[in-house]
């Protein structure tokens, strides 16, 4: 007789990390710099497209840093590889001036 391994999944679910806290919301979007993160989920190849001409219309000044300028965030995957992705994306980020970040893009 073969015995099989069942796996449980506790319904508190995974330890909880640090909140080292949130940046502060921008009072406008005017004159900032907005960088691109693409989960590539839900064609963010052609929305992003459209994101960048309405805050352009809507926000004189604002500057956007592409998706394809910023590392790519996937949905799914292990807890260190979005960690590493994370980090990544903070440092680039950083040294591009960018003031605010659209991540993901539906799914």
């Amino acid at each position: 007789m073969n015995q099989e391994e069942l796996g449980v999944v506790s319904p508190l679910g995974l330890p909880a990390t640090q909140n080292k806290g949130i940046a502060p919301r921008l009072d406008s979007l005017e004159g900032k710099t907005i960088g691109e993160v693409y989960n590539h989920h839900f064609k963010g190849d052609q929305m992003f497209g459209l994101y960048r001409e309405f805050l352009k219309q809507r926000y004189p000044g604002v500057k956007i840093v592409p998706y394809t300028e910023l590392p790519a965030s996937f949905v799914g995957g292990d807890s260190a590889s979005h960690k590493r992705i994370a980090q990544e994306v903070a440092t680039l980020a950083r040294e591009k001036g960018v003031d605010a970040l659209i991540t993901g893009n539906g799914g």
